[in-house]
């Protein structure tokens, strides 16, 4: 673990106010001691400087002491990647104490539910703060290994519910949801020019990878396809610019490292918590589903369970919607179709995402995000690396056989096809 960056604003007044924020301790508290250091180990994590702050603490008017272990989320303040794109980093980190103490305070009054960590009311308006799930027996599973049918299911349960609750809320509250999910057009703008250079080098770093492997030869040639011109960007484009007949606050991050499971003395898995909501948006929860589903689900998942996930999904998402008295529900054969609509989409996950979450070391983002250069040979790039790693090569090239499966691939080319014709 790295030694943390302790900030100057994290003191004994910062804590005693968070903890003053909650029901049982508003008469006031005294704190006695905290001991600050890094809750997740490099590569966990790239968006905050994630805290675990253990604090020796007495209640007013009450002579014993009680302890109590917190996470705290800090903003990143030096770096590269904090100099290039502090403004995009700063609009996330007002965003997520916002979707605690609004949205999510708002959910606890339509329906009871855990689906995420314990929260307090942080002084300082970029920072979250946490209860320390580790305290009541909650784990984070290791990222390389992926997650089994039993933890998929959980996470889908959970993910369906949190979609329903924000349907419900934007009804009776839309502004909570506004201004959540609110973009700023120059940072949006900014994100898109570095995603298009990016997704081109990444494309190029596919093929490569892919081009030694005589079996794939088909996806290579698709992948240096998608690369050249703009077709499939304005593919992807409309897709992301389609209104869906459900739109939802997606946490839009779903991987292993923003969730954490519950087991038995048997080691079986009972429970999930989820967490990490910097990221969100305004979409078809769907999106979120895809997302997960290729970053985070294991191989057999993929290959035997999928639809039965998709069933699990549906199942929840309308079971959560009646206890709300919402009329709005979805059939497994309306995900199906919006699921392949999304095609572009799963593209773009396996191509980008799914390499940086199997990396076998930490990666550094700035460099992640401008590797697009084209007097560097592909092979020689940065992000080249990240397909030539032992974790993702336990994974590829035969998570192509799983897309092609589903039909991805040829989604996409009949897209590609009709646009060239029109």
């Amino acid at each position: 673990m790295e030694e943390p960056n302790i900030p100057d604003w994290l003191t004994a007044d910062f804590l005693k106010s968070c903890l003053e924020s909650d029901e049982q301790n508003k008469e006031g508290v005294v704190i006695n001691s905290y001991n600050a250091k890094s809750a997740v180990p490099p590569g966990n994590n790239y968006g905050s400087n994630i805290l675990q702050v253990k604090i020796v603490y007495q209640k007013l008017f009450d002579s014993a002491e009680y302890s109590l272990s917190l996470i705290i989320k800090a903003p990143l303040v030096v770096g590269a990647f904090v100099e290039q794109f502090g403004d995009v980093l700063n609009e996330a980190y007002l965003r997520e104490p916002k979707y605690y103490n609004e949205f999510i305070t708002e959910s606890y009054k339509l329906m009871k539910h855990d689906i995420v960590p314990r929260h307090y009311k942080s002084p300082n308006p970029l920072c979250v703060v946490l209860e320390d799930l580790k305290r009541s027996g909650y784990v984070m599973v290791d990222r390389q290994k992926l997650l089994d049918f039993d933890h998929c299911q959980l996470y889908i349960k959970a993910s369906a519910k949190l979609h329903a609750l924000t349907i419900a809320v934007h009804k009776t509250h839309p502004d909570i949801i506004e201004s959540l999910v609110k973009e700023n057009p120059i940072t949006t703008e900014k994100t898109e020019q570095v995603f298009k250079h990016l997704m081109r080098n990444l494309f190029m770093c596919m093929a490569t990878y892919l081009e030694d492997k005589e079996e794939y030869k088909e996806f290579e040639d698709f992948f240096r396809d998608i690369s050249e011109g703009e077709t499939f960007f304005n593919i992807y484009q409309g897709v992301e610019k389609t209104k869906s007949r459900l739109t939802a606050v997606i946490q839009n991050d779903p991987w292993c490292t923003n969730m954490m499971f519950k087991y038995n003395s048997s080691g079986d898995v009972l429970g999930v918590k989820l967490f990490d909501f910097q990221n969100l948006k305004f979409a078809t929860p769907l999106r979120e589903l895809v997302t997960f589903v290729w970053t985070s689900a294991n191989p057999e998942v993929r290959e035997k369970k999928l639809h039965e996930l998709y069933q699990i999904y549906c199942d929840s998402l309308n079971c959560t919607f009646k206890q709300l008295g919402c009329s709005e529900r979805l059939s497994t054969e309306e995900l199906k179709e919006e699921i392949l609509f999304l095609s572009p989409l799963v593209i773009v996950t396996v191509c980008a995402l799914a390499p940086f979450c199997l990396a076998d070391e930490a990666v550094n983002v700035s460099d992640f995000l401008n590797a697009n250069n084209p007097d560097v040979p592909i092979k020689e790039s940065h992000n080249y690396r990240l397909y030539q790693g032992t974790t993702f090569n336990k994974y590829f090239p035969q998570i192509m056989n799983q897309i092609a499966k589903e039909g991805i691939f040829e989604h996409i080319k009949q897209k590609m096809k009709h646009l060239s014709t029109t």
